[in-house]
């Protein structure tokens, strides 16, 4: 189903150094934005990368060619449930952006494309029929507002509840490990599979934090953002 690879274009190695993949479309207003970001993380001394996406996995939280801004801090830190991170599979050297759902320890199955966590269904919302500009084209979907206990409500798309990845049995997440998936449920390549399973802590790079460009902002709260200021 998905149109290229499901990975993410790497940045450079320095401060806002763009991956090499597609830039997203940006007005005058997000540049200045971005830099004044990047000035405050810079003046705060606070390490963050920007990454591209790849796919329409995050779907509709991210678009395929959105600019991100992920703080280095959180690398090989157990990250908090519902964060979207940044992360190398076991195996392939590629990068993923994708929702944290299972903390160590965790239960997690998923029962006609319903998450189940430790034993309980996770309330889902309908919020109708969107179209997505997805692989196979203009894509009708339903969209739905996931609401995980203690964590901020997001959306999630579904082209069906049928889907080979709609019904996984239950697992438990390794102790040093966390259960990712992607937002766009029958569209993301995540820890659901067997090529994937749970992504070890010591992989994770970093959280996403702001998208830069297109629709310029924070994805979290600049409050939860330790030493911004």
């Amino acid at each position: 189903m998905m149109r290229r690879r499901e990975a993410i274009g790497l940045a450079g190695s320095t401060l806002l150094a763009l991956s090499a993949g597609p830039a997203a479309a940006a007005t005058f207003g997000e540049w200045v934005d971005g830099a004044d970001i990047a000035a405050r993380f810079v003046a705060a001394g606070i390490p963050v990368k920007s990454y591209a996406m790849g796919s329409t996995s995050m779907m509709p939280t991210l678009g395929e060619e959105d600019v991100l801004l992920a703080d280095l801090r959180a690398a090989g830190s157990v990250p908090g449930r519902g964060e979207i991170i940044v992360f190398r599979p076991p195996g392939p050297d590629t990068v993923y952006i994708k929702r944290v759902i299972g903390l160590p320890g965790d239960r997690i199955a998923l029962k006609a494309g319903r998450l189940v966590l430790n034993g309980k269904l996770v309330e889902r919302r309908p919020k109708g029929r969107v179209e997505l500009d997805l692989p196979l084209g203009p894509t009708p979907v339903s969209a739905y507002e996931e609401a995980l206990s203690g964590v901020r409500p997001y959306q999630i798309v579904e082209m069906s509840d049928t889907g080979m990845l709609d019904d996984v049995s239950e697992s438990v997440v390794p102790s040093d490990a966390v259960f990712v998936l992607g937002d766009n449920r029958d569209n993301s390549m995540d820890s659901r599979a067997t090529r994937m399973g749970p992504i070890p802590i010591g992989n994770i790079i970093g959280r996403v934090v702001y998208r830069l460009r297109p629709n310029s902002g924070w994805l979290v709260s600049p409050e939860t953002v330790p030493g911004l200021g």
